[in-house]
């Protein structure tokens, strides 16, 4: 048999045998399959873990760095073991603070609604974030409840701000996306600013301002320690001396949360008994 693939020379006739045009197809399907990552063959996809196929199932035409909640697989591994194992496909909705608080992805095309195409995952990427306001500095994002358009900084969540525009409102940032950031302890200072000290038949009912410990920046104030969402529990009756240090977390809500602070119970030291030494 011939070489199909032979090459010619510069004014040789051109003739394309029918085994070597149809290995030209075939490689350029190949290709094509291979660049919108759709191939149905059953090799692993070398493409990075963190871009992923995303089907648009938000019921709108999306653009690009808009961001998806994930529902599901798009691949049933129940169906499809190997499709499941081979292709990292998601099912991408409008956002849902119920469901998807750090499980979410980014955009890296427009996608109409019903099509499939790429999206970050995890690793740095674009995305416009809504920065509610000054008065706090916010080093993470994640979803905003039934909003496509953009992230929101928060003291928590799945993307990590890496730079921001500056100011307040919807702005460009750069995030790093990765595993939801839990909830962190962090000390605070306090200062006493209202309420009474406690007696034989009444509870102290102290309160206080709050403040970070390095920066000076005030995070709360008027802060009532053993109201909700607070955590510290109080003596029901008795004299208290005010507490000057704490530690405290950012709940889901974003609300500043004192678990622990240094208030202390005044106590008296005991007077000798007259007599008290042994005979």
């Amino acid at each position: 048999m011939g070489d199909t693939l032979k090459k010619v020379s510069k004014g040789d006739k051109l003739r394309i045998p029918a085994a070597a045009y149809n290995a030209f197809i075939d490689t350029a399907r190949d290709f094509q399959a291979r660049q919108r990552g759709i191939s149905s063959t059953p090799q692993a996809s070398t493409r990075s873990s963190g871009i992923v196929l995303v089907r648009n199932d938000s019921g709108d035409d999306l653009s690009r760095y808009t961001v998806l909640g994930i529902d599901s697989p798009i691949i049933d591994p129940e169906a499809n073991l190997d499709g499941f194992k081979n292709r990292v496909a998601v099912v991408g909705v409008t956002p849902s603070e119920d469901d998807h608080v750090g499980k979410f992805v980014v955009l890296l095309e427009p996608l109409k609604s019903g099509a499939i195409g790429m999206a970050y995952g995890a690793g740095v990427c674009p995305v416009k974030i809504d920065v509610p306001g000054e008065d706090a500095e916010y080093p993470y994002a994640d979803i905003v409840d039934g909003q496509t358009a953009n992230l929101e900084a928060k003291h928590y969540g799945a993307a990590a701000i890496l730079w921001r525009a500056g100011g307040t409102g919807v702005q460009w940032a750069l995030v790093r996306l990765g595993p939801p950031m839990p909830a962190f302890v962090f000390p605070v200072d306090l200062e006493q600013a209202g309420g009474e000290q406690g007696d034989e038949e009444n509870p102290a009912t102290w309160t206080y301002d709050v403040s970070d410990p390095v920066t000076e920046d005030t995070l709360a104030e008027g802060v009532d320690p053993t109201a909700d969402p607070h955590k510290w529990q109080r003596p029901s009756v008795g004299f208290m001396i005010a507490a000057t240090f704490g530690y405290a977390h950012y709940n889901s809500d974003g609300d500043l949360v004192l678990g622990w602070i240094n208030e202390m119970v005044e106590q008296a030291s005991c007077e000798d008994a007259a007599g008290s030494g042994g005979t």
